[in-house]
């Protein structure tokens, strides 16, 4: 497949390829299934989608530096976006996380998880644990909940809305709960 079209720019691309090369890496792994998932040179640069968190939600997960902060680059195959077996729901409310409306073979520059809080446990404060946001209420864009901001109450700056995937998600198959990660 050639590089045309609005599937991502050639800046992304050179970021994710040079940050894996510098590592040494060909491949990556799925956060959620740990498969592992060949990158390509041109997009799609993989079956699945690059994204960036302001937290390390696994072992798979690259420190990187970006506009002068640090994040992880890490990495979802498109069988766990589609949640194609057993999907990720939430520990609260039992919602399913979907992520098939994301882009395939690019890179998010937003914890991916965040962006759709689903009940008010994942508006919570990372300290005082009340409420940093109402359920009703929604920030304006997707990555707005991956920035940090004041806890209203305790006045504790952090990434709220960005929580250890083992703490918002469960995994079901039948009735057993699968392991973490």
């Amino acid at each position: 497949m050639e590089d045309e079209g609005n599937h991502g720019n050639d800046e992304t691309r050179c970021f994710i390829l040079s940050t894996l090369a510098a590592q040494h890496m060909s491949k990556v792994t799925c956060l959620i299934c740990h498969t592992p998932m060949p990158v390509f040179d041109r997009y799609p640069l993989l079956d699945g989608t690059f994204f960036l968190s302001p937290i390390r939600h696994g072992s798979s997960c690259l420190q990187v530096r970006v506009e002068g902060s640090m994040q992880y680059l890490s990495s979802v195959c498109m069988g766990c976006l589609e949640g194609s077996w057993p999907p990720l729901r939430c520990r609260h409310c039992s919602k399913a996380w979907d992520g098939s409306s994301l882009v395939l073979g690019t890179m998010y520059s937003y914890d991916i998880f965040a962006a759709t809080p689903c009940c008010a446990n994942r508006l919570k404060c990372n300290g005082c644990e009340k409420a940093v946001l109402h359920p009703h209420q929604r920030l304006n864009f997707f990555s707005d909940y991956s920035h940090e901001v004041v806890c209203p109450h305790c006045g504790m700056p952090d990434t709220h809305f960005v929580k250890p995937l083992s703490s918002c998600f469960i995994r079901r198959g039948g009735e057993e709960t699968l392991g973490w990660p």
